[in-house]
């Protein structure tokens, strides 16, 4: 099983892309979010997911890492596919497909082609505990780890991660991610009592 694949971008388009690793071009199909962030000529790593079907080897890429874990816990979801999955990364950013779970938003999915209401309701009720347990809802990665660590700390003083996050990333947003661990737990506990 492939896991990454790392090599010279060859071509590219918006939902996919030619890799060329050790004189073999991969045909790679990726979401919006990985194509927007490659280019052409470049040499990249791909994180890949593959799957194998009877007839034919399917390879899907992601940029980051979490791109792709949350393409794999996608496509648990009874009904959602890997490329119905590609299309929701496509349309979304990963912190508002988190967010959309998290907070059981229907509106998030209503305009990405393909998912319904029954598919987004299913979505929630599939990966919202999941998701809970994993507060990826940043990009930067410095703010992302100030993120983990402040839901960390306000879980072990007994406070809901649900709740936690919500208002952590919501002090990180207002500060631009300019503020130590220690201000953002004690505004995050003021915000919670």
């Amino acid at each position: 099983m492939l896991y990454f694949i790392k090599g010279k971008i060859f071509l590219k388009t918006p939902t996919y892309v030619v890799i060329e690793s050790n004189g073999i071009g991969y045909f790679v199909e990726v979401s919006l979010q990985t194509s927007e962030k490659i280019q052409e000529g470049e040499e990249v790593l791909l994180y890949i997911y593959q799957q194998i079907s009877e007839d034919k080897i399917n390879l899907y890429g992601f940029i980051e890492k979490e791109e792709r874990e949350l393409f794999l816990l996608l496509i648990t979801v009874p009904g959602i596919g890997p490329k119905v999955a590609l299309r929701i990364l496509s349309g979304l950013t990963i912190e508002e497909i988190y967010q959309g779970i998290i907070t059981e938003n229907l509106s998030f999915f209503k305009n990405v082609p393909g998912i319904g209401k029954k598919t987004a309701e299913r979505m929630i009720v599939e990966l919202k505990q999941k998701i809970e347990k994993i507060p990826v809802l940043v990009d930067n990665n410095k703010e992302r780890e100030l993120l983990n660590n402040s839901v960390e700390a306000l879980v072990v003083l007994g406070y809901k991660r649900k709740e936690a996050i919500g208002v952590v990333n919501e002090i990180i947003k207002e500060k631009s991610g300019k503020i130590s661990l220690e201000e953002l737990i004690k505004e995050a506990l003021r915000r919670l009592k």
